[in-house]
């Protein structure tokens, strides 16, 4: 009986080693860690005084680094919120080049009120364990 205990008790051991070296040289998956916008803020107006405040002729760009700061290209980029539009009237989205950035322009913005509003940036790639989302705050004056 004790030699068949002290079988099982190596068996298990290096089967333990094993599962525990396999392991060992998996890596964290990668994450979107960081996404800037740039400007970090829109202001609108109400040039018209019909309480819909406006602001066409936006530009944005959007930075997006992984875990180790590094930029992501490829990453899917959607703006929303604020009424933001392009100028055919679509939801802005483009793709991060090379640098992990992506540019928008010519977009318009409005809501109605003097008010704060904001346009959520959201960020995501395939075969990335999260996705970023940063928020840019849109002033009425």
């Amino acid at each position: 009986m004790p030699l068949q205990l002290m079988i099982l008790v190596l068996i298990a051991g290096v089967g333990m080693a094993i599962i525990l070296g396999w392991m060992g040289n998996l890596s964290p998956p990668s994450t979107i860690a960081v996404a800037n916008a740039s400007p970090s803020e829109i202001v609108l107006s109400d040039a018209d005084s019909d309480g819909i405040y406006t602001v066409d002729g936006v530009s944005l760009t959007i930075s997006v680094q992984d875990q180790n700061g590094n930029p992501v290209p490829g990453a899917s980029v959607l703006l929303s919120g604020s009424g933001i539009a392009t100028e055919e009237g679509k939801a802005p989205h483009a793709l991060t080049d090379g640098e992990g950035k992506a540019s928008f322009d010519d977009l318009s913005v409005q809501h109605a009120g003097r008010s704060v509003g904001f346009v959520t940036v959201t960020v995501i790639k395939s075969g990335f364990a999260s996705s970023g989302t940063v928020t840019i705050p849109v002033f009425s004056e």
